[in-house]
């Protein structure tokens, strides 16, 4: 072994137990050196890796108030036109039927259908690199963001498409939806108007309900990321249009 050849040479080609000793104290100090550096380098790839995550969660959480924002109009606009149905369908004339018609049609081809693609926190926790974050107190406020993203704003829009489509389904039996895509003057496809004005307000209802919950959602929601995206910027002293543009750079490469 070298450190025996090294000792032995020292002591003229005679090795004593003391020589021994430190032969075995040489290589455990080397093996001591080899794990430092190993973890030194096992450090500095980590801490790449968890600038690269932060990054892009940073734009994900960036994105998703920015989707949360753009449904939150179009949710308060539903709700306005639901209700602007409820009330005019019940009166049995024409210009009110028609702006009714027209107030629903609006619902129905303002929905947004959504995807929920996985996060890069969701990669994080599936890889079990989210113990790179050490700051316990973000590592939870991401988790609770996130997961009232998929546990409420994900579930209500779902529930709120479910209910538009059944809505559209029961307005069928009043009126002939393919004349409401090929007509201004929706009166004139109306096939039972009676039926329309005394029955299918009541089916309007868990549509109502649906929006006003969604409504409340999301604007927790924009809450909870608003806070996020400030705790990040603050514990990464990370500056929005300096991880913008980093990201544009790295897209377009």
């Amino acid at each position: 072994m070298f450190w025996r050849k090294f000792l032995s040479k020292l002591s003229g080609g005679k090795v004593n137990i003391l020589a021994y000793v430190l032969e075995i104290f040489l290589i455990i100090f080397s093996i001591l050196i080899a794990i430092q550096a190993d973890r030194y380098q096992q450090s500095k790839r980590n801490q790449h890796k968890l600038e690269d995550y932060i990054q892009a969660m940073y734009i994900d959480l960036l994105d998703e108030q920015e989707s949360n924002r753009n449904n939150l109009f179009d949710c308060q606009q539903d709700i306005k036109s639901i209700r602007a149905g409820i009330r005019l369908s019940q009166i049995n004339q024409k210009d009110s039927i028609q702006l009714a018609l027209y107030n629903l049609a609006q619902v129905a081809t303002r929905a947004v259908f959504r995807a929920f693609p996985p996060t890069t926190f969701d990669i994080m926790m599936s890889t079990g690199d989210i113990a790179l974050i050490k700051d316990l107190e973000l590592r939870g406020q991401l988790a609770s963001t996130f997961s009232f993203r998929d546990n409420y704003v994900k579930r209500d829009l779902l529930e709120f498409d479910n209910e538009t489509k059944k809505a559209i389904a029961t307005l069928s039996k009043y009126v002939n939806l393919s004349c409401m895509y090929t007509t201004r003057n929706l009166t004139e496809c109306l096939t039972d108007q009676e039926g329309f004005t005394q029955y299918f307000h009541n089916e309007l209802f868990a549509i109502s309900r649906a929006a006003d919950l969604r409504e409340f959602h999301l604007k927790r929601a924009i809450t909870y990321f608003k806070f996020a995206i400030e705790n990040i910027e603050e514990v990464y002293s990370l500056k929005r249009e300096d991880v913008i543009k980093e990201t544009e750079k790295k897209t377009s490469e």
